[in-house]
């Protein structure tokens, strides 16, 4: 693991601007779309109701707001589109971050270049259903449902798999391979959630290193080869 995180701050390091970019990009994307369903759910539903009391030695202060038909479907609607967004996000930023992995130059453009989108979207949905009923069941089938659905992506974007084959080579890899791939999964956590202390803007380094540790893990766990750490 410690040879991946190093491949992987290497890779970031000598091409900070190219990566953080686009990380910037997609964020304020996701965001601003976020903002928008929240703000349009919120103004289609019902007015609100709020009530104030004055009693002897204090006051008391009660709001309450339900969100109406119109309100839910707007919010349906708006993260199914949120989703399919995150879907071609995905794709094209997996796609340049394996452009590094094979050691072929990239700007900024390369992540902004969607792969085998479809799939990942298909892909997506089931991995998010079964995450989903897992999760009702007990929390610990989401997160097992999690790790070994953790190379799903990057399968699909590189070899160009169907959603289903790229679940099944995801769990191969998982299952051939436990403790490492629970470590990536641990590990890419760790960076992340480290990232987001960091006032949230550490996320502009963390997600694109976390990214990069599990592509090379991928690579490894795979028997695939990496471009050589950069001087």
């Amino acid at each position: 693991m410690g040879e991946t995180f190093g491949w992987a701050w290497n890779k970031f390091s000598k091409n900070a601007v190219v990566l953080i970019v686009p990380t910037l990009v997609y964020g304020l994307v996701l965001g601003a779309l976020y903002g928008i369903i929240t703000f349009a759910s919120g103004a289609l539903a019902p007015t609100s109701e709020s009530s104030y009391d004055s009693y002897e030695g204090g006051a008391s202060y009660s709001f309450s707001a339900g969100l109406g038909v119109a309100s839910i479907i707007t919010m349906l609607l708006g993260y199914l589109v949120l989703f399919v967004v995150v879907g071609a996000i995905s794709s094209a930023y997996y796609g340049g971050l394996l452009d590094i992995a094979n050691g072929t130059p990239v700007e900024i453009g390369s992540f902004f270049k969607p792969r085998n989108v479809g799939s990942v979207l298909i892909a997506s949905v089931l991995v998010g259903i079964a995450s989903s009923i897992g999760s009702l069941l007990c929390v610990i089938p989401g997160l097992i449902v999690g790790i070994f659905t953790l190379f799903t992506t990057v399968s699909i974007v590189e070899r160009g798999l169907s959603p289903i084959d790229g679940i099944k080579a995801s769990i191969d890899i998982v299952k051939a391979n436990f403790v490492p791939a629970l470590l990536t999964w641990l590990i890419t956590l760790v960076i992340v959630g480290v990232g987001a202390l960091l006032c949230g803007i550490g996320l502009l380094v963390a997600a694109p290193v976390a990214a990069l540790f599990l592509v090379h893990a991928y690579r490894k766990l795979t028997g695939g080869q990496v471009a050589p750490l950069t001087p």
